[in-house]
């Protein structure tokens, strides 16, 4: 489920460190976004990039997962050299993140979901390739109550319109997190119309000032270059552009504890449960009469989809240890519905594993794999490597892994899109 003791990272600096509010409690997550060479120093001309970007999801806390692990950081290195941009996070009680390591997974759950939904408005939101023509200015927050909030930069909702590829993955723990997420279109309702001072709308407003910090740094670069501006001016400019830290909330105080009160007041579930409605989560509806300005996603549900979503699931775990890890996800609504079936097997989806893994047998693991690989409309497929184990330290594996990557992502590329969020 982890590994203690994993060798130095492989990746560079991420370009941006910042927390989130999970939406199951508050408890603020690390997360981290690195960008591929051509969006980092500006190497090209930035329309040649398709917007994709990918989620990597670490093993289990208390044996040592987080982030940082050697095997995310290969996923990473492998989607970052195909041009993915790539978002990592540490669940509650991994690293430095707040709260710890429930014995459910539910709360691991939403933790996973908040940092999906930041990332994909984050993705939605940059265009690199509209940078001549943005305006520099922030958006901000409306004063009127139930307007809606414009999280573009210019007031058009969707500046690069072409439909963005998203990896939503994981290793071992973290894989069987996203064995049981929900399916996109589901994550994004979540999202779509919030209450100012909530988690959600917290959420929003980071990506939204984020990805207006990005934009306003790429216009800056082609500005810059087109003026020809100096070495030293071109030095300033990349020096600057490079890593960000991000601390503390997009929302004041006051409205972000308005939030926790009202959170912490009612007293029915904290978890997220489709079921009773999307209202029913940690992200309690005020009293009408106390109620704050509503924020609204630009991410379009009912004009259209926007993006198409992928799976990846290294070393994934099976029963019996994954119902030992995560206890509650058997009871998940979704883990034996449409939706289930419609993530990981309908849609596109890689699972690679070693025949060597102690923690799920390979004698477990094949026959999953060949199941799902012969339902109906099938998009899974899967890599068995031999010699390795669930930790990918055998000798001469890591290349066998990294190819396996490196193959699947790039016949993401070569295959025509399709939105899923319908």
């Amino acid at each position: 489920m982890g590994s203690l003791d994993d060798p130095k990272m492989v990746l560079p600096e991420p370009t941006i460190s910042f927390t989130i509010p999970s939406i199951h409690d508050d408890t603020p997550l690390d997360c981290r976004v690195y960008y591929p060479t051509p969006l980092r120093d500006c190497t090209l001309d930035l329309s040649e990039w398709r917007k994709k970007g990918a989620v990597i999801a670490h093993p289990y806390a208390p044996l040592g997962g987080s982030y940082d692990d050697h095997v995310v950081g290969i996923i990473a290195d492998e989607l970052l050299k195909e041009g993915f941009v790539v978002g990592t996070f540490n669940f509650r009680g991994a690293h430095s993140s707040k709260g710890r390591t429930s014995w459910t997974g539910k709360p691991e759950l939403d933790d996973y979901v908040s940092f999906a939904g930041f990332f994909i408005h984050y993705l939605h939101l940059l265009r690199p390739s509209a940078s001549r023509t943005t305006s520099p200015s922030t958006p901000s927050v409306p004063s009127v109550p139930s307007s809606p909030f414009d999280i573009s930069t210019d007031g058009r909702t969707s500046p690069q319109n072409e439909c963005a590829r998203v990896i939503l993955g994981g290793y071992s723990y973290g894989s069987l997190i996203v064995k049981h997420i929900p399916p996109t279109a589901k994550i994004l309702e979540l999202f779509h119309k919030v209450e100012d001072g909530t988690a959600a709308a917290e959420i929003l407003l980071r990506a939204s000032n984020l990805s207006a910090q990005r934009n306003r740094e790429w216009e800056n670069a082609l500005a810059a270059r087109g003026r020809q501006q100096s070495n030293r001016e071109r030095r300033y400019t990349n020096e600057h552009s490079l890593s960000v830290i991000v601390g503390g909330e997009e929302t004041s105080p006051e409205k972000r504890r308005s939030s926790r009160e009202t959170r912490r007041s009612s007293e029915r579930d904290h978890s997220f449960e489709f079921p009773r409605g999307f209202g029913s989560m940690s992200l309690r509806r005020k009293k009408r009469e106390h109620s704050l300005c509503v924020i609204e996603s630009q991410i379009p549900l009912d004009s259209g989809p926007s993006q198409s979503t992928a799976y990846l699931l290294v070393s994934p775990l099976l029963p019996p240890l994954s119902t030992f890890a995560a206890p509650s996800m058997v009871q998940r609504f979704w883990s034996k519905s449409k939706d289930h079936h419609e993530n990981i097997v309908l849609q596109p989806t890689l699972a690679v594993f070693g025949d060597h893994d102690f923690f799920t047998s390979v004698k477990k693991l094949r026959p999953w794999a060949e199941k799902l690989n012969k339902e109906l409309g099938s998009g899974f497929t899967y890599e068995e490597i031999g010699g390795a184990g669930h930790f990918w330290h055998e000798h001469g594996v890591e290349p066998k892994l990294r190819d396996a990557l490196r193959k699947w992502a790039h016949d993401l590329d070569d295959a025509q899109v399709y939105p899923d969020m319908k």
